[in-house]
C-alpha cells in the first residue's frame, strides 16, 4: 500500500529532477566548459527559455495531444507545432535584437558575430526536443491507462464469469445431488449422512471461500467432494479413477480454475448406454502444477471438440491471471480419449 501512495511523489520528483537537470545544462554548460564569465542577459534569456519550455511541455501533453493525436486528428497538432516553433523564434528575435545577446556572447567566447539574427537554431532544437518528449510521454501515459482499463474490464469479466460458474453449479448440481442423497437414505443411512456432510462443505466453500483467491489444498478438497458426489449419480457403465495426492504443498490459486475441466469431463464424457471412462490426475513439483483430465470421446457431443464453455472461460482466466506461466492443451489423444492437460506455475 505504501508503495502506491508514494508513486505520485516519485512521479513529481522525477519531473522536478529532469527540469533541474535541463536547467543546469542550459545555464552552466557554457560557463563551466569554456571557463568564461557571461553577461547577465545570457542568464535571463536561458531562464526565460526554460520557463517557456516548461509551459510548452505540459500544455502539449495535457491539452494539445489529448485533443488531437488521441482523436486521430494530426493536422491541428502539426499546425500547433509550427505555431509554437514560429512564436519561439519570434520571441528569440525580439530578445536578442533588444539586448544584442549574440554579439555579447560571441565577444566573450571569441567567436564571430552570430550569422543569422532572424533564426535561432538553438531555440528551435530545444523546442522540437521538448515537443517530441512531451508527445511521447503523453502517448505512453495514454497507452498505459488504456491497458490498465482493459485489464480492469477483463478482471471484472472474470469475476462475473466466476459468479456465473458458481450459479451454474449451484442449482443443477446440488438439486441432483440432493436427489441422489435422498435415494441413498433408503439403502444406506451412513453413506447418505456422509454425502450430505460433503454437500454442505461444498456449499460453504462456494459461498465463503471463492471471492478472489483460495488455496490449492482447498481447491483439491472441493474437487474430491465434487467427484464423490458425481459418483453417486453415475451409472454402472461409468468408470472413474482419480489420482489426487493427499499431501499437497499449498499455494494461492484463483478459485474454480480446475473444476471446469472436471465438470466438462462429466458433462461430455458420459453416455447413457455405452461404457464411459473418466480419469483425473494431479501432480505437483514445488510451485509447478500439472492437472490432467481424460474422458471417453463421443463424436455426437459436438461441444467436446471445442472443450465446452468451461474450457473457454478457463483459457481466458489463465491468459489474464497467469500470463506466460501456464500451458493448456486439449484434444483427442492417441488412445481415442479426449484429453485436457494443464501445466501452471503458481508462484
Amino acid at each position: 500500500m505504501a508503495s502506491y501512495l508514494n508513486r505520485p511523489y516519485l512521479f513529481t520528483g522525477l519531473h522536478i529532477l529532469s527540469w533541474l537537470l535541463l536547467g543546469f545544462i542550459m545555464l552552466f554548460y557554457i560557463p563551466i566548459t569554456w571557463n568564461v564569465v557571461l553577461p547577465g542577459v545570457f542568464w535571463l534569456w536561458q531562464m526565460i527559455i526554460l520557463f517557456l519550455l516548461i509551459i510548452i511541455f505540459y500544455s502539449n501533453a495535457k491539452i494539445i495531444v489529448p485533443r488531437t493525436i488521441f482523436k486521430d486528428n494530426t493536422s491541428p497538432f502539426l499546425i500547433w507545432v509550427f505555431i509554437i516553433a514560429f512564436v519561439m523564434q519570434l520571441i528569440a528575435y525580439f530578445y536578442t535584437s533588444q539586448t544584442d545577446l549574440h554579439t555579447k556572447v560571441s565577444l566573450v567566447l571569441g567567436f564571430k558575430k552570430y550569422r543569422n539574427p532572424y533564426f535561432d537554431n538553438y531555440v528551435l532544437m530545444l523546442t522540437l526536443l521538448v515537443l517530441g518528449i512531451s508527445t511521447s510521454w503523453a502517448m505512453l501515459q495514454y497507452w498505459q491507462k488504456a491497458a490498465q482499463h482493459k485489464q480492469k474490464l477483463e478482471q471484472d469479466k472474470t469475476v462475473a464469469e466466476l459468479a456465473m460458474l458458481k450459479a451454474q453449479i449451484n442449482p443443477h448440481f446440488f438439486f441432483n445431488s440432493l436427489n441422489s442423497i435422498y435415494s441413498l437414505t433408503y439403502t444406506n443411512i451412513e453413506d447418505s449422512r456422509n454425502a450430505l456432510h460433503t454437500l454442505s462443505r461444498m456449499m460453504r466453500y462456494l459461498l465463503y471461500s471463492t471471492e478472489e483467491t483460495t488455496t490449492l489444498i482447498k481447491e483439491a478438497e472441493f474437487m474430491r467432494d465434487f467427484i464423490a458426489l458425481m459418483k453417486l449419480r453415475a451409472n454402472k457403465k461409468l468408470t472413474i479413477t482419480t489420482d489426487i495426492p493427499e499431501k499437497i504443498h499449498d499455494y494461492p490459486i484463483v478459485p474454480m480454475l480446475l473444476l471446469p475441466l472436471v465438470e466438462n469431463a462429466f458433462k461430455h464424457g458420459i453416455h447413457a448406454t455405452d461404457k464411459s471412462e473418466i480419469h483425473i490426475k494431479l501432480r505437483q513439483d514445488g510451485s509447478s502444477l500439472e492437472f490432467e483430465v481424460e474422458n471417453t470421446y463421443f463424436e455426437k457431443t459436438s461441444a467436446t471438440d471445442e472443450g465446452g464453455i468451461g474450457l473457454t472461460n478457463t483459457k481466458r482466466r489463465l491468459h489474464l491471471i497467469y500470463p506466460n506461466k501456464h500451458s493448456l492443451k486439449a484434444g483427442i489423444a492417441d488412445n481415442g480419449m479426449y484429453n485436457v492437460k494443464l501445466q501452471i506455475n503458481l508462484e
